[in-house]
Parts: C-alpha cells; structure tokens; sequence
C-alpha cells in the first residue's frame, strides 16, 4: 500500500504545522506517519509514502538530530518510532525560542558592525525624494534607535499633520524623544491635541520662534534632514546622513537650540504651590508657555479654544496677579518662579 499526498493518517494535518521547527512537508510526513503508525522501517515507510529511499532516510536522519524520532538505520532497514509529541515537540520549540534570544541579544553588535560599514565604506549619504520614500525611511530612522531621538519640526510637511505612532511605539519601549517645534508649527490646526498626546507618552519639548532647519537625528549616528522645501509646496527630497561628522554636528546645533527654547508643557494640570499664584492652573501655563513660545494672540486663541478678547482678559489677569506690567515681565516672572 502507498500513500500519496493526498491520504491523511489520523491526526495528520492537513497543512504543514511543523515548519517553524525547521521540517520541510517531506519530514512533516514522515514524523506524521510515525505517529500514526507507532513506528515503522525505511524502506516500508518509504514505499507507503511513495518516496525514494535515500529521501526517507535523510529525512529520518533530520527528524532524529532534532529529536522528534528514535531508532538506527541499518543496511537492512532499520526502524524507527516517533517520540511523543509533548516531549520531542516541546523540546525543539524550547530549542528555537532559545536560539531566537541568543540571536536577539546580538542585535547591538550586529547594529554596530551595520552602522561601522554605514559610516566608512558605504554612501555618507542618500537622497530621497518622493513622500513615500519620506515616511518609510523616517520611520525606519526611529526603529533603529535604542537610546534617544532629536528633532527639529517646522513647516512645510512632506506629510500632513498626524499622529506619529512610531514615536509613541518607541518610547513605550524606553527611547527617549527630544524635539524642539518652531513658533508657526504650534500655530497649526490640530497642533495642540498633537503635541499633548506626544508629551503625555514622555517627550520632551521645547518651542524657538525660528528653526535653521528640519532634521531627525537617532542615536547620534543617523540622521535625515531636508534639504529642499518652500512655503508652497511639500518637502520635495530628504538627505539620509549617515556620515559620523556631519551627524554629530547636526546634534551639536540641537543641543545649542535646546538650551535657547522655551520648555512646552502642555501637559501639566498642576497648579504652583506658592500662595501667591494659588490661582494659576493648568489652562493659564498652557498659555504662558505657547505665549512665551511666541505665537501671536489669535494663534493663542485659536490653539486654546478661545476668542483673542478671552486671550486678553486672561493675560492681564495674569499680570496683575503677578505685578507685571508688561508681557516680557510676565515671561521672567514665571520663569523665575519656576512656573515653565
């Protein structure tokens, strides 16, 4: 009796199940079989499977280096059994999950023999142009970080305004996003609820009236910056840097803007401890930081939800609880007092 592909023993599946342990459907077969019939010798099990002899016998060779059959083969046909499943199986997989991990935990120094040829032999850097090309590689950009991200945002998008779910992946896993935004980004629909949701999940965000340019740096190593834009038309190409110099000099010009911008907390509905601010809550700190931020008063109104009159009472609510006479005033005393 043969049995072609198409008979089933009982319990055989009728797709391979057994892949991911390294069987191919030959040896899927032959172990399927063995389990069905309690064993069985190679020639048998070769011509009930239809199969050439030396086929059967490399494949019950594999299936015994895993452990999943015992038995010898012999020059007469020797025979073998399949080991029960809860064993041999679970032992394989418990092999593969462990040469997964060790194969995981080389991830680090595979990344630095990758970046070691980025940064020598390979291009020091590759224009990208369309806005497909754009989001794939900046998402690509933040996955290969492990340690921070820096960004310089301003306008114009080469994508419109939406949410960034690679960002809000990698920092659950522990990479930490710092990104300054210029005056006219924080001005754009949608722009507040956006950036909430950002420092909710754990940026760190400051605000500069102007920007000297667009660029994502990861881990100090990468970076892609733009290179051509205007106030019409959409980012039109992007330069992957992967040069070590010029990538350490873009995170140098982001530190230097760092330390210039004004801290954005969007998020904080605290109100200061000090009895002379007892009335200061969370809504008036969003307007001080977007104010000092330099967004004119409809753009405040705009981002808040408020009408410019509203925007106006507030501010000089604000002044005359803290004895400023002036907006610049109002600005150092919260500063100051540790407010921003």
């Amino acid at each position: 009796m043969q049995v072609n592909a198409m008979d089933q023993w009982p319990g055989q599946e009728a797709e391979p199940v057994l892949a991911p342990l390294g069987l191919s459907p030959t040896q899927e077969r032959i172990y399927l079989t063995l389990l069905a019939l309690g064993g069985e010798h190679t020639e048998r099990l070769a011509d009930l499977l239809d199969l050439p002899a030396q086929t059967a016998a490399a494949g019950l060779a594999h299936l015994a280096a895993l452990g999943l059959v015992a038995g010898q083969d012999t020059a007469t046909g020797g025979r073998y059994a399949a080991v029960a499943p809860d064993v041999a199986v679970a032992a394989v997989v418990m092999q593969r999950q462990a040469a997964l991990l060790k194969v995981q935990s080389r991830i680090d120094a595979l990344m630095h023999t990758y970046r070691s040829r980025a940064d020598g032999a390979g291009p020091p850097a590759e224009l990208i142009r369309s806005p497909d090309e754009i989001r794939e590689c900046f998402v690509r950009l933040q996955r290969t970080a492990r340690r921070e991200v820096l960004a310089f945002t301003r306008l114009p998008f080469a994508l419109a305004l939406e949410s960034n779910d690679t960002e809000l992946e990698m920092l659950a896993h522990g990479v930490q996003y710092r990104a300054v935004y210029e005056r006219a980004v924080l001005a754009q629909p949608g722009a507040r609820e956006q950036l909430r949701g950002y420092l909710n999940a754990g940026e760190q965000a400051r605000a500069a009236t102007v920007l000297p340019g667009k660029f994502v740096i990861a881990d100090r190593h990468l970076a892609m910056i733009t290179v051509r834009s205007d106030q019409q038309e959409p980012v039109s190409s992007c330069l992957l840097i992967r040069t070590a110099g010029l990538v350490e000099a873009l995170a140098a010009l982001f530190e230097q803007v760092w330390d210039r911008s004004v801290p954005l907390q969007l998020h904080d509905e605290t109100a200061p401890e000090d009895d002379t601010l007892a009335t200061v809550g969370g809504d008036d700190l969003e307007l001080l930081t977007l104010m000092l931020a330099g967004l004119p008063d409809k753009a405040l109104a705009s981002q808040l939800g408020l009408s410019v009159r509203t925007v106006h009472r507030r501010i000089r609510r604000l002044m005359s609880l803290t004895g400023c006479t002036t907006r610049m005033q109002l600005g150092w005393y919260a500063a100051r007092a540790g407010l921003l």
